[in-house]
């Protein structure tokens, strides 16, 4: 009795179950392997955009502020007040400035990240070394 195991790793040749696979299936599974990263890497760099995007008004105020945090709170604070006291028509037309600009720089931040994004995901899936 043989004290060691056959494994798939140790087979050379193919048993009669085993049956090669066929180019189309191989294109197509290469196909579908690569349609899931550039989702995947899609969704990052969407994500990721979006992130910068609203970071940017969090730049502004600490910019206007000039770095100190009590100037920063105190324009926050500032922004806040009157935005509770400001009546609905005044609140609803601030909210919809507020989606359009944070939507024009989230706009601004996708195309100005996009021909890296995808020069970087033409490389890799040219497999091309860095």
């Amino acid at each position: 009795m043989p004290l060691h195991l056959v494994t798939p790793f140790d087979r050379t040749d193919p048993s009669e179950d085993e049956q090669p696979v066929s180019p189309q299936v191989q294109t197509l599974r290469s196909r579908m392997a690569d349609g899931c990263y550039i989702l995947l890497r899609g969704c990052l760099f969407l994500g990721s955009s979006y992130l910068m995007a609203l970071g940017l008004p969090l730049l502004f105020f600490l910019l206007l502020s000039g770095g100190s945090p009590d100037a920063f709170f105190a324009h926050v604070a500032n922004l806040g007040d009157r935005f509770l006291a400001a009546d609905l028509a005044r609140r609803v037309t601030f909210l919809g400035q507020c989606k359009f600009v944070l939507i024009g720089l989230a706009t601004l931040v996708v195309v100005w990240r996009m021909p890296r994004f995808i020069r970087d995901l033409d490389r890799e899936l040219s497999g091309e070394k860095l």
